[in-house]
């Protein structure tokens, strides 16, 4: 692979959001449209990768490390929630002077682009999204389903987590979300380990699990701006991910008016590291189409 965690954090920039530094990875390129990468728990911007390089042939590409996660600040006292998260987001694009956006969001990243798509319909947002682009994400939280440990992290006893945590624990819960076809390599596992551990990550684990959990009170409001949404969205799925797996996808249809939807077959939660060539094909082709379709807002 051509990117280590390293050549990726030296390649990367700060920002300040409420006194504490987000990291993010912004390839700029004249007079293309942009896309924004939001990642999902427990990982970073680094999960988009493997597909940084071909989508950044045709477009500027933007990637954040949400707080909490990745090479940004890990705050232990910090309140996370999907609407602080989102606001990180917010924060980034206007210090970029950023006004149109194509969004792409895994996991945590997919429920934070239901927050940005409520924003825009309820005319909050200082940019306009043109797209969204889904994978493998808690949107529809009665057809999600959560694992042991993510249970037991939300419960009285998940400060005991961060104490326990090792890497062959840690290791052996993120194999678990992979199609049996694709495991991570050793290397990838230490490096996502490494980067856990980065300002004192395991610390932050609980809190950033519970979030999850709390946005799912907010289930009304987000399913609304998905069925209500007037801009292209596309679902891209793995079918074999145990948390929202072709459950979800399967109810992605039931509620989303004319949904577009591309299920991977022998593919996990990590869609876009376990199949990167047919993600980065499926996200230029749905682009290229979305570009014919008027966006139904407008920001001034």
């Amino acid at each position: 692979m051509k990117y280590t965690l390293q050549s990726w954090k030296r390649d990367g920039k700060y920002f300040a959001f409420k006194n504490y530094k987000i990291f993010y990875r912004f390839a700029a390129k004249q007079d293309a449209p942009t896309i924004f990468l939001i990642h999902g728990y427990p990982t970073s911007s680094f999960d988009w990768s493997k597909i940084w390089d071909e989508l950044s042939e045709q477009y500027q590409i933007l990637a954040i490390d949400l707080l909490g996660l990745g090479f940004s600040d890990k705050p232990n006292k910090h309140v996370y929630s999907v609407q602080d998260h989102a606001a990180q987001c917010v924060a980034l694009l206007e210090h970029l002077n950023l006004k149109k956006v194509h969004l792409i969001g895994h996991d945590l990243g997919a429920g934070i682009l239901q927050e940005l798509l409520h924003r825009q319909q309820s005319q909050h947002l200082p940019f306009n999204i043109q797209s969204a682009i889904f994978m493998n994400g808690s949107l529809f939280p009665e057809a999600y389903q959560p694992r042991f440990i993510q249970k037991l992290m939300a419960s009285s006893f998940g400060h005991l987590i961060g104490l326990l945590l090792n890497k062959r624990i840690f290791s052996k819960n993120m194999k678990q979300m992979f199609d049996v076809h694709h495991p991570p390599s050793d290397a990838d596992l230490a490096q996502w380990y490494e980067q856990l551990n980065f300002n004192d990550g395991k610390k932050c684990l609980v809190a950033l699990n519970r979030s999850i959990f709390e946005r799912f009170k907010h289930r009304d409001r987000l399913v609304v701006a998905l069925m209500e949404s007037q801009i292209p969205m596309l679902l891209i799925n793995g079918q074999n991910n145990p948390n929202s797996g072709t459950q979800m996808a399967k109810r992605y249809r039931e509620l989303v008016p004319h949904p577009q939807v591309v299920e991977l077959t022998d593919c996990g939660h990590w869609t876009p590291w376990e199949k990167p060539e047919i993600v980065a094909r499926e996200v230029l082709t749905f682009l290229s189409s979305a570009f014919m379709i008027q966006p139904a807002f407008e920001t001034e």
